[in-house]
């Protein structure tokens, strides 16, 4: 009973080599004499334009769509995939955001393969920064303006050295009390002083 009930799912799912060699999500790079070829130089010029933008830009360039370069002859059929394909790539700018789409032919190029590693961070996205392994003595200069300071002289731009390391020793500030303090002349502190007289002080 249970048999006549399964129903087969089959996936179908599309193979790397059947379609180029590419498949969406790829990193894609151009071949060094991609310009000498014959389907570059069929290429708009604002198009080649944009790819020049795009090489330049240091950024990686994934694959975003695959699409036969002529139509299926049976739409129905799964079985009509080309070798021959086109590419719609697009720069990848980071934290999945994608600009300047394009489509290209597939013989431009190449497919870059970083599996089962992450893509390396490019260089374009990269800030430089001084990184002292090794540490140094460092002197600030006390002649720069950033270090010194205005305390309120007589004389115009009177500046003084900034103390800009914290006292190692706590600093009295001496003062005294305008008024004694509330707590001291509160109904029960004065209560509690009394008890501990006796009752002679009644």
């Amino acid at each position: 009973m249970a048999g006549k009930k399964f129903v087969k799912l089959h996936e179908s799912y599309m193979r790397r080599y059947e379609r180029g060699g590419f498949l969406v999500g790829d990193v894609f790079k151009f071949d060094d004499d991609y310009q000498s070829t014959d389907c570059y130089k069929a290429l708009p010029k604002k198009t080649k334009d944009l790819l020049t933008k795009m090489i330049d830009s240091g950024l990686h360039i994934r694959v975003v769509g695959i699409k036969d370069t002529e139509p299926s002859r049976y739409p129905a059929s799964s079985q009509q995939s080309s070798l021959d394909v086109n590419l719609n790539l697009a720069l990848d700018d980071g934290g999945g955001r994608y600009s300047h789409y394009v489509t290209v032919p597939g013989l431009l190029g190449q497919a870059v393969q970083y599996a089962p590693n992450l893509l390396p961070i490019p260089d374009a996205l990269k800030r430089p920064s001084v990184v002292n392994i090794k540490p140094e003595e460092f002197v600030e200069d006390e002649e720069n303006l950033s270090n010194r300071s205005d305390r309120g002289g007589t004389e115009p731009h009177d500046l003084t050295p900034t103390e800009r390391s914290l006292p190692k020793k706590n600093t009295v500030i001496p003062s005294d009390p305008a008024t004694p303090s509330p707590d001291a002349v509160s109904y029960t502190n004065q209560y509690l002083s009394d008890l501990t007289k006796g009752p002679s002080a009644y």
